[in-house]
């Protein structure tokens, strides 16, 4: 018999998800079913991915992420940046430690933003997708950075689905369109595993961040309008990141059957 479990509907920068509190190990593994079936607009909560709050001895807390379709994500940005501000809430603080696959990572709550230290040992790399210039760069996701083509406005989805499956990416990439415009810089991001245009990236905003300061001399901080909000992205002042800064929103709670 299926058993309800708490749940919060946060999002960062509109980029949302369904967050599980699973410090005490109670929640069930989630199938790639289960996890379609939640985040389903229609049918479920609505979401675009799912974010699950571990107990880590080492720090303060560890992050999986599952997209929408059930994959497992190796880091999302504004995801960490919701869970940080659930640690606030459950540990009382505004400083934390936490790990991801991909790493370790640090944390901060200051007034309404949230800031996460990002990985960024990739480089940049020219790269053609189907005949269309860009520059690749994992920032915790594989990202293929491009500037914004009027033809593109006519079916950015269906474009951002063309170049995301391209033999070019053994495992598929996210797909950052850019365009900038006396000095505001636009993106919007079609993700893996989300299989859609999404509000915001944070992996995507230190992908396009490090892409213009390395091949544009754009330097940081690197503000962006997403289509859900701002991001941030900072120098640190360690070597091999780079801090994701936005706001962060708890929507409501609820409970769901797994």
């Amino acid at each position: 018999m299926a058993k309800e479990y708490k749940f919060l509907k946060m999002h960062g920068a509109e980029n949302d998800f369904v967050v599980f509190n699973d410090i005490d190990g109670s929640v069930p593994e989630i199938s790639d079913n289960t996890a379609a079936e939640i985040c389903d607009r229609k049918n479920g909560v609505g979401a675009d991915g799912i974010l699950i709050f571990l107990k880590k001895s080492s720090s303060d807390f560890h992050m999986r992420y599952l997209n929408s379709d059930g994959s497992e994500g190796s880091m999302c940005g504004n995801g960490a940046r919701c869970l940080v501000k659930l640690a606030e809430k459950l540990f009382n603080k505004k400083e934390f430690t936490f790990t991801a696959p991909d790493g370790e990572h640090r944390g901060w709550i200051e007034e309404n933003s949230v800031k996460v230290s990002m990985l960024t040992d990739s480089k940049v790399k020219p790269c053609s997708v189907n005949g269309r210039k860009g520059f690749v760069i994992d920032t915790g996701a594989p990202h293929f950075v491009t500037d914004l083509l009027d033809d593109d406005l006519k079916d950015l989805s269906g474009v951002g689905k063309e170049l995301r499956y391209s033999k070019e990416f053994k495992f598929g990439a996210n797909i950052d369109f850019i365009k900038i415009e006396n000095d505001n810089i636009s993106v919007c991001t079609y993700e893996r595993g989300v299989e859609a245009l999404t509000m915001a990236c944070g992996t995507g905003a230190v992908a396009v961040a490090l892409t213009l300061r390395e091949t544009r001399g754009i330097e940081f901080p690197t503000e962006m309008q997403f289509p859900g909000g701002l991001l941030t992205v900072h120098q640190s002042d360690r070597e091999g990141e780079v801090i994701l800064e936005g706001a962060v929103r708890i929507v409501y709670s609820g409970n769901l059957s797994l």
